[in-house]
């Protein structure tokens, strides 16, 4: 059976829903649907109501899209006041041949849980490495230990733990549109996962994600995530510049900037104009050379905050900055990275089939992140049943035109 997944990202500007099918390790894009969200700021839930009405109607065209209805998804959290731990767990190799197998892999991580704080919630637990012992003796430190003969297996794995309250909500308001979480995953995760390379994985790394309201920054090393903080500004302050400058409302604003924007000078034309109406319904009119300086000097402010936040997240060399959001896909800000980093600093191009913007980073990514940890834990799995893949290839042509919540996902592939 087709192996097809749903990962969900509530964002302060967007809803994002992606399905995919993946297949032979190839992700290939069924459907994305991206409306915009209401009720959420900063990251955080204000009103549940106006969320619910629009992420029903982020539901209610996906499904149209698949000519399915989808049931169960990966919800994306964001790690606002986020904690890392790092631990370790150890148990017996209890069969008769000895050998480890996937469930031997669960039960290790799970040995290694026992210092979360009832106040916080376990959105992801990364593997670092494990151990094999034999009478009581290192073996060998391996990434999978799957397979391998010994009678105790050890693991190195960090925990990502974020408020209880702040993912408690998220899952609420899915679960009260009809949606079945089956497994959470840290947003900052996510985007490692999608823009990540063999290179990135062997040293200290970073990523950017500026989204409309906040700016998230992230440290990995050697492909861990060691640390995060959330940055209370984002690109809805270059709306607000260009608003204020050029009289218009914000709505106006942001499709100034998205329509005509250039991130950086060297990019950007001195004769060339765009117009648009201000707040009195007059023409205004807008010179791309000047409106590139408007937006230069936001988006290096918050560039600059993100680069000195660094600084005060790891005292290790950053070799490799990723930055993120849909603001990446604005002409230009290659120069404007490297003004501010140097070399060190890029953007990303997905390159998903049926999915190219910078804005469904993340949501791809969660998928990749899904598909990685039932790969880890031997299981077969999909969202969908073999009746609803049946009805949604059938469409293709259509598709072209518990207390602890991540304790019972945790758990879900050995209670199904």
């Amino acid at each position: 059976m087709k192996k097809i997944y749903t990962s969900i990202e509530i964002g302060s500007d967007t809803i994002r829903i992606l399905v995919s099918e993946y297949f032979q390790g190839k992700q290939r894009t069924l459907a994305v649907s991206s409306v915009r969200s209401k009720g959420v700021k900063n990251g955080v839930i204000e009103d549940e109501d106006v969320l619910l009405q629009r992420l029903k109607l982020a539901i209610d065209d996906i499904n149209s899209r698949i000519n399915v209805n989808i049931k169960k998804a990966v919800l994306i959290v964001p790690p606002l006041d986020a904690e890392y731990t790092l631990v370790h767990g150890n148990v017996p190799i209890v069969n008769e041949e000895k050998m480890v197998t996937e469930k031997d892999v669960i039960r290790v991580q799970n040995a290694s849980l026992n210092d979360v704080l009832p106040d916080m919630e376990l959105v992801s637990i990364t593997p670092i490495d494990f151990t094999i012992y034999e009478n009581g003796s290192e073996i060998e430190t391996l990434k999978d230990p799957t397979n391998k003969i010994c009678d105790r297996l050890g693991v190195r794995a960090m925990l990502s733990l974020v408020p209880k309250q702040h993912v408690i909500s998220y899952v609420k308001a899915i679960e009260k549109a009809g949606i079945e979480v089956v497994d959470l995953a840290l947003s900052s995760i996510c985007d490692y996962e999608e823009v990540s390379f063999d290179e990135m994985n062997e040293v200290a790394s970073a990523i950017i994600n500026i989204g409309k309201d906040t700016t998230t920054v992230s440290v990995f090393n050697k492909g861990v995530i060691t640390n995060s903080t959330v940055l209370k500004i984002g690109s809805k302050v270059i709306d607000e510049d260009i608003s204020y400058i050029y009289y218009t409302t914000k709505k106006t604003a942001r499709k100034i900037k998205e329509n005509f924007g250039i991130a950086n000078t060297r990019g950007a034309s001195k004769n060339e104009t765009y117009e648009a109406k201000d707040v009195n319904g007059k023409l205004v009119s807008i010179n791309q050379y000047e409106l590139s300086e408007v937006i230069n000097k936001r988006l290096s402010q918050i560039l600059n905050i993100a680069k000195n936040e660094l600084k005060v997240l790891t005292n290790k060399q950053i070799r490799y900055i990723m930055v993120l959001g849909g603001i990446t896909d604005m002409p230009g800000i290659n120069f404007v990275l490297e003004d501010m980093f140097g070399m060190t600093a890029k953007t990303y191009s997905l390159n998903t089939l049926g999915i190219r913007k910078a804005r469904f980073i993340t949501v791809s990514g969660a998928i990749r992140h899904f598909v990685k940890k039932i790969k880890l834990k031997g299981k077969q799995y999909s969202m969908f049943s073999s009746d609803d893949v049946d009805n949604l290839v059938h469409s293709k042509t259509r598709i072209g035109k518990s207390d602890s919540v991540f304790g019972r996902v945790f758990n879900y592939f050995f209670d199904n």
